[in-house]
Order: C-alpha cells, then sequence, then structure tokens
C-alpha cells in the first residue's frame, strides 16, 4: 500500500510538471505578434527561443531585407517578431522581423490618431494634389490644402505655375523639411495615411478659426492665398480659415477651369459672399470686385453702335459673338449676312440692347440707322415672337372694328 501511494505522488508531482504553463506547447497562428530571445546570431540566421522548447527562425533573406540591422541584434536579446509560418521543414517557426516592425509602425500611427498626437513628417516629394513623406516609418500624405499657408506665401509663390509637372518641379524647395502635423485619416488595409499640418497648428485650432470668422465680415474685401485648384473651383486660405471661390463667381464670362485664371500660391482679393453652415467654409467670389459688363452695356453699346467682336460659339439659331470679358452678343441666324465659324473676326451692328436682361443682339446685314425713327423701327422688328404676335392681334382687332363701323354707316344711309 505504501508503494502505491509512493507512486500516486509522483504521478501527481509529473502531473504538476506537465501542466506548468511555462512549458506547454504552444500553438502558433500566421500573423501572431510573439516575443523572444536571441539564441544563436549567424550570417545566415537568427535563431529565438520563443517559449515552450519552440524555437523561430529569421532567415537570411530577412536578414538582407533587413539592410544588416540584425547586425545590432546580440544573444540574449528579447526581440518581437511576426509569426509568417507556423513550421517549416526543420520543425521552426519562421519569423519576420521587419513585418512585427512594420505592424508596430501602424499601431503606433493609430495611437498618434486616436490621441490626436503632434508628430512630425520628413517631406520627400510632391505628388498630384500633395506631398509624400515618411512619419513614423510609414509613406504619408498631406494634401496641399492642409498645409500651413506659409509654405505658400515663403516658398511657392515665387515658382508655383498652373501644371502639375511645373507644380512639381516648385515644390522640390519643400523636400526633406520636417513638418509638425497630426494624422487625420488612417487605413492599415488600405494603406491610407492621411496628414495635416494645418491641424497641428494652434493657428488652425478650432478655437482661433471662430475667433477669426467673427472678424470676417460678409460683403468685405480680403486677401488670402490660393492653396488649392479643383475643376468646380479655388481653394482660398485667408489667414487660418478656408474659404472657395465657386467657378460661377471666378469672372462674368464664362470660365472652363480654374486654372487658367489662378496659381497655386498665388495672393488673391476676394469678396466674402458667406458662410456655407454644413462645411463651415467661407463663399467668395471674385467676379464681384470686378465691374459688370452688362451694368453699362446700353451706354456703351447703343444701337447703330459697330463693334468687333470673335464668335465664341455657334448655336442652331445663331452664334454667340464676344465684344469684351463677359459680354456676349448674339448675331440670330436671320440676321447674319453669311456663315459664321467659331473663332472668326467678325464686325456687326448693334441692333437691340438690353442691360437688366443681359441681351445683345448683332447683325451683319445692312441697317440703316440714319434717325431715331429708323432706331425705333429696328427695335420693333426685335421683340420677342410674343410681342409681335400681341400687336398683330392688335392690329387686326382694330381693322375689324372699322369694317362693322363702316358696315353699319350704309346701312343707314338706306
Amino acid at each position: 500500500m505504501s508503494k502505491a501511494r509512493k507512486i500516486q505522488k509522483k504521478e501527481s508531482a509529473m502531473s504538476k510538471y506537465l501542466t506548468d504553463k511555462d512549458l506547454q506547447m504552444k500553438q502558433f497562428r500566421l500573423g501572431d505578434m510573439v516575443e523572444g530571445v536571441v539564441v544563436n546570431v549567424s550570417h545566415e540566421e537568427i535563431l529565438v527561443d520563443i517559449g515552450a522548447k519552440s524555437e523561430g527562425i529569421i532567415t537570411r533573406l530577412e536578414l538582407f531585407e533587413a539592410d544588416k540591422s540584425y547586425k545590432n541584434i546580440q544573444v540574449g536579446e528579447k526581440i518581437t517578431a511576426k509569426v509568417v509560418q507556423t513550421e517549416n521543414a526543420q520543425g521552426y517557426v519562421v519569423l519576420s522581423l521587419k513585418k512585427a516592425e512594420k505592424d508596430k509602425k501602424w499601431q503606433d500611427a493609430e495611437e498618434a490618431f486616436e490621441k490626436g498626437l503632434i508628430i512630425d513628417a520628413t517631406v520627400i516629394e510632391y505628388n498630384k494634389g500633395g506631398l509624400l513623406c515618411d512619419s513614423l516609418g510609414l509613406r504619408g500624405f498631406i494634401p496641399l490644402s492642409h498645409l500651413d499657408r506659409v509654405h505658400f506665401a515663403n516658398d511657392v509663390a515665387k515658382f508655383a505655375a498652373g501644371s502639375e509637372a511645373e507644380l512639381k518641379e516648385s515644390l522640390k524647395i519643400l523636400s526633406g523639411k520636417t513638418l509638425r502635423v497630426k494624422v487625420i485619416e488612417i487605413d492599415k488595409e488600405k494603406n491610407r495615411f492621411v496628414l495635416s499640418e494645418k491641424d497641428a497648428l494652434a493657428t488652425y485650432s478650432e478655437e482661433s478659426r471662430k475667433k477669426r470668422l467673427s472678424e470676417i465680415k460678409i460683403g468685405s474685401t480680403v486677401e488670402g492665398i490660393v492653396t488649392g485648384i479643383m475643376p468646380f473651383g479655388v481653394f482660398v486660405d485667408l489667414d487660418g480659415v478656408e474659404g472657395l471661390v465657386h467657378i460661377s463667381e471666378i469672372a462674368w464670362e464664362k470660365v472652363s477651369h480654374p486654372s487658367n485664371y489662378f496659381k497655386v500660391g498665388q495672393k488673391i482679393k476676394v469678396m466674402v459672399l458667406g458662410v456655407d453652415e454644413e462645411s463651415n467654409k467661407l463663399a467668395l467670389s471674385v467676379k464681384k470686385l470686378i465691374p459688370n459688363p452688362w451694368e453699362t452695356v446700353e451706354e456703351k453699346y447703343p444701337v447703330g453702335t459697330k463693334v468687333t467682336g470673335v464668335v465664341s460659339k455657334i448655336v442652331p439659331f445663331g452664334a454667340f459673338v464676344t465684344l469684351e470679358k463677359g459680354l456676349d452678343g448674339l448675331i440670330h441666324i436671320s440676321e447674319a449676312e453669311a456663315p459664321l465659324k467659331e473663332g472668326e473676326t467678325v464686325s456687326a451692328v448693334v441692333i437691340q440692347v438690353d442691360g437688366e436682361n443681359q441681351k445683345l443682339a448683332l447683325s451683319t446685314r445692312e441697317h440703316n440707322f440714319d434717325n431715331e425713327k429708323d432706331k425705333v423701327k429696328e427695335k420693333s422688328k426685335d421683340k420677342d415672337p410674343i410681342d409681335k404676335g400681341m400687336e398683330k392681334s392688335a392690329g387686326e382687332e382694330k381693322k375689324e372694328k372699322e369694317k362693322k363701323k363702316s358696315k353699319g354707316n350704309k346701312s343707314t344711309k338706306k
């Protein structure tokens, strides 16, 4: 009985020994982050004790990709690595320092985003719409609209031009500079890491922005710097507050693309139209600071004035002719002496003008404007069809009344 008891005790001790958590066989999965102690370093591999009699291996290929940084790793050093293969032919767990390091960088970036930390970003080069940079060991992107206006005022404005190639060349001056930024968007799966210099500066804080907004009055004229050009308009920085000049507010004439009028970094004057409640951005206008040509068109181009212009557009009912910026007249098909072509310079005469409704009718046919009666006659010819119809109806009604009256007089005589 005593022997049996002794055996039982030995089994209990063995059972306890085998269930020790430090000696349990660990099941590693792909993507696991593991900590271990370096047990051997060579030019071919690094062996790591990752617990429970399991050993991990960092291969020669990984070491070469790591730019010889493995030379700094010493036996006995604790390291963190990522499992890239659960077991190779020799029974080792295959590890990667590089992938573990990258994961750690994304973790640091996510922490910076969640906590709103200000971090450093070193500018690499210009890429379409912004700057590529290195931050926390990751490739980041700073949109042009999120750069501090000081760069545009001091650096870019000296060289900026409309084309992408010229803008890329001009922004070389920022290469190598270290900027203070905040993370505004992060997505590891899409490898998306977007930064903002504006958000990291006190000048652009919400408090400063509200204060600046309260100082700007609707209808006032202010100076700003163009920080971005889009097909729908131009972004302008007004000392910490962003505004938009919509394409319809750039000029009185039709604007095909804002880049034909402005460059990134250019200083411009704008009129404040209002505040967009949703985006809290200012609505701005450039054309409101330029005289509207339609306001003086009747004085400048009275009926009978001979003009020269360029055919800007051909339409089914005639052709539009540009006399000056923002002022186009129409040569109706019935008033064209000969077929017209777009881009052709033509001489014409004003036959109708209406500044309030922005109408200017032209003709290439011969017209006689020797006296005021002729001018009035020409105006009546160009009235709307409805007006013509009303005049015709009134005339016919008058004739009908006169005819009836004449018949009545004849019957009375009989």
